[in-house]
């Protein structure tokens, strides 16, 4: 399976493209000049155009980019966010790929209180900042976008990186939605948490 990783220059989506790169042919792409993985090309995530070309011929999308903002703009973080994912999947749609995994965060759901176990059926509790409501867009545009049907979209919610979430763990939970059975459900929606107060709520 082609894979084409989104975000491959920043942390996590890095580490994702050189794990998979052990059963995967992966496309490693981003919008920063240079990242720390061999092969990266540099795409406008924002283009049309551009992302329209690095997706031919793919058949899975792996999109980090909305996980590790680089800006602290709050306008710029919202426009990265929901246009990104828009034009990710736009493109996908285009270039006849059949799944994206969409790397989101736990955060949305860390205001509900410490003895409740939430899992992934309890709605998101953004906070009114940009960093909070970017990955809420990002899910948002994800969600009715493949409830048009022509895309499956698979959610995964992580936690921080290093603290919640293993590397490790993230890369098996994103290597199990590439290959998943088609569900009959456009979208669907996971949390990856290796420990802490999310590890019993999965769902």
């Amino acid at each position: 399976m082609r894979v084409t990783v989104v975000g491959a220059d920043r942390p996590l989506g890095a580490s994702l493209a050189s794990g998979l790169r052990e059963g995967f042919e992966v496309a490693a792409i981003g919008a920063g000049e240079v990242a720390d993985i061999e092969g990266y090309g540099q795409v406008d995530l924002l283009e049309r155009t551009a992302m329209d070309a690095a997706l031919a011929g793919g058949e899975a999308v792996v999109y980090t980019a909305a996980f590790d903002p680089e800006t602290q703009d709050e306008h710029t973080l919202l426009d990265e966010a929901a246009r990104g994912v828009y034009v990710a999947l736009t493109a996908a749609v285009a270039a006849g790929v059949g799944r994206m995994v969409l790397i989101s965060r736990l955060d949305l759901l860390r205001d509900y209180p410490e003895e409740y176990v939430v899992n992934a059926q309890w709605n998101p509790l953004p906070r009114a900042e940009a960093v909070s409501l970017a990955p809420m867009m990002a899910e948002m545009v994800g969600r009715e976008i493949a409830r048009m049907g022509k895309v499956e979209v698979c959610c995964l919610r992580l936690g921080e990186i290093g603290a919640e979430t293993t590397v490790d763990d993230a890369l098996e939970a994103v290597r199990a939605a590439l290959v998943e059975e088609r569900s009959g459900h456009s979208w669907s929606l996971a949390h990856v948490a290796s420990s802490g107060r999310f590890a019993g709520g999965r769902g």
